[in-house]
């Protein structure tokens, strides 16, 4: 009998002192970092190299599961400008909830970087990303290439 009531006691304060945790964000870490959105050395490298380091650093910022709303204010302090997907079918796939763009011009060439944010079950919440850039100097023709 003692055996019971010594068990029961210790299950009781157990449960009294095991810490219950909230509701964790779906996805991984669920937090996006405080520092700002590395864009690289865009000025000097490579269009590809631009493009290949700006993936990588989007993919690892905004993991599945985060709150579209969250991730679009996070690109807006990186100076993105963020507006909703047209929705008209096209045939091509399942259109971006939303797409966030940034613009800047340096030595004579207009270079832009976007972001697509996925929406696949329609709980605003983040399925993926898309992460793009191009860039376009004076001189290229209607491909970006030397004209």
């Amino acid at each position: 009998m003692r055996f019971f009531a010594a068990a029961a006691l210790a299950l009781m304060v157990t449960a009294c002192v095991t810490p219950v945790s909230g509701p964790t964000a779906p996805g991984g870490a669920g937090a996006i970092p405080s520092t700002s959105l590395n864009l690289g050395n865009w000025r000097t490298a490579s269009e590809a190299a631009t493009l290949s380091a700006f993936q990588q650093q989007v993919t690892g910022r905004y993991s599945t599961g985060l709150a579209l709303n969250t991730v679009a204010a996070d690109l807006r302090r990186n100076e993105f400008a963020c507006a909703p997907a047209p929705q008209a079918p096209d045939g091509r796939g399942a259109p971006p909830a939303q797409i966030c763009r940034r613009n800047a011009n340096s030595g004579g060439c207009a270079h832009t970087w976007q972001v697509h944010l996925f929406d696949a079950s329609g709980d605003q919440r983040l399925a993926r990303t898309r992460a793009l850039y191009d860039r376009s100097c004076r001189g290229d023709d209607l491909l970006g290439g030397p004209s």
